[in-house]
């Protein structure tokens, strides 16, 4: 569990969502997490996506296979699965 101090005027906003729809305040929190965090991931694959084109781009030439990218950046195939 994770317990955390907000500024009185962000919590009097949350405090005034949940009021208006009738949902909790752990409910519209987790849900201000979990996009924030869904944003974050957003922004380091296209980081990840820029690199990979940016070393494309630099050695076009030497193709390699999606076993070959999996070793190279450490993934697995069940980590490109949804």
């Amino acid at each position: 569990m994770l317990a955390i101090e907000l500024p009185s005027d962000t919590e009097e906003m949350f405090q005034s969502v949940s009021r208006e729809t009738g949902r909790s305040l752990k409910e519209l929190v987790q849900e201000a997490l979990d996009r924030f965090l869904e944003e974050w991931e957003d922004r380091r694959d296209a980081e990840d996506a820029k690199k990979a084109l940016g070393e494309y781009r630099r050695n076009p030439g030497q193709p390699f296979t999606l076993d070959d990218a999996l070793v190279r950046y450490g993934l697995t195939r069940e980590e490109l699965a949804p």
